[in-house]
């Protein structure tokens, strides 16, 4: 498995998405910006609220895209043999990347699944080795390989 051209994708979708909520905050600033003085009754602050906390929301989006990606800088893809930051994991036939937050995605015909290490999943995977089995919610699962 090509963890580094697996990393690069991550990092590209990031920054894209990055890019979009960037552009839709210039964006609706330019065009949601009520002046004060054109504040003339409660439905006109009623709207200048909700564009306030529409941007307030945006801007959490792009601070936390932000923080992902210095993650993703910083995470280490190197070979694993255990479970680990930065390691890809095959658990009965799924794919899943530990160390960033949540997202999904499909790379060379397969389907990956993203997961921070405070994932409750992640729990029941940490340090195991390949062949290990665990259990999660009533279900076993088997590592098939790690990357």
């Amino acid at each position: 498995m090509d963890k580094l051209t697996l990393k690069a994708t991550l990092i590209k979708a990031h920054h894209q998405t990055l890019q979009r909520l960037r552009a839709a905050y210039v964006t609706f600033q330019k065009g949601g910006n009520l002046d004060l003085t054109d504040v003339q009754d409660l439905d006109d602050h009623s709207h200048r609220e909700q564009a306030e906390e529409y941007l307030q929301a945006l801007e959490r989006q792009i601070h936390q895209r932000e923080d992902e990606m210095e993650m993703l800088y910083s995470l280490d893809f190197g070979h694993k043999t255990s479970v680990t930051t930065g390691a890809v994991v095959l658990v009965d036939g799924q794919y899943y990347i530990i160390g960033i937050p949540a997202c999904q995605f499909d790379l060379a015909g397969k389907h990956f699944i993203a997961m921070s290490p405070e994932a409750p999943f992640y729990q029941g995977l940490m340090d195991k080795k390949q062949n290990d089995s665990f259990v999660f919610n009533g279900k076993e699962f088997t590592i098939e390989s790690i990357f």
